[in-house]
């Protein structure tokens, strides 16, 4: 990505969107792993820490991040797509959600 993501909690208020809990999970999940995932590997990764989280919020997150330029999707029609990190930690500020 060639430009740097100065805030994620101001560009996600601009999309009229709101920082929550669940999807700061997933971001910080891509974030600090740096793998490929599927929708479904979030989830289980995620459900024990956080028992309220669904694959619906999973997947409406990521690809939320993916729109945002954070994420990108890796499509395949014969398996389930994969989504990757496309920038660092140090790239953007992510803040505490209150």
């Amino acid at each position: 990505m060639d430009h740097h993501i100065v805030s994620v909690t101001q560009q996600v208020k601009h999309l009229g969107k709101r920082l929550t809990i669940q999807r700061r999970a997933v971001l910080l999940l891509m974030l600090t792993t740096r793998k490929y995932y599927t929708a479904k590997d979030v989830y289980h990764t995620l459900k024990n820490e956080m028992p309220n989280i669904t694959l619906s919020t999973v997947y409406t997150s990521l690809r939320f991040f993916v729109k945002m330029g954070i994420l990108k999707e890796h499509v395949h029609h014969d398996s389930p797509n994969q989504f990757e990190c496309v920038v660092t930690m140090d790239d953007i500020q992510l803040p505490e959600v209150i």
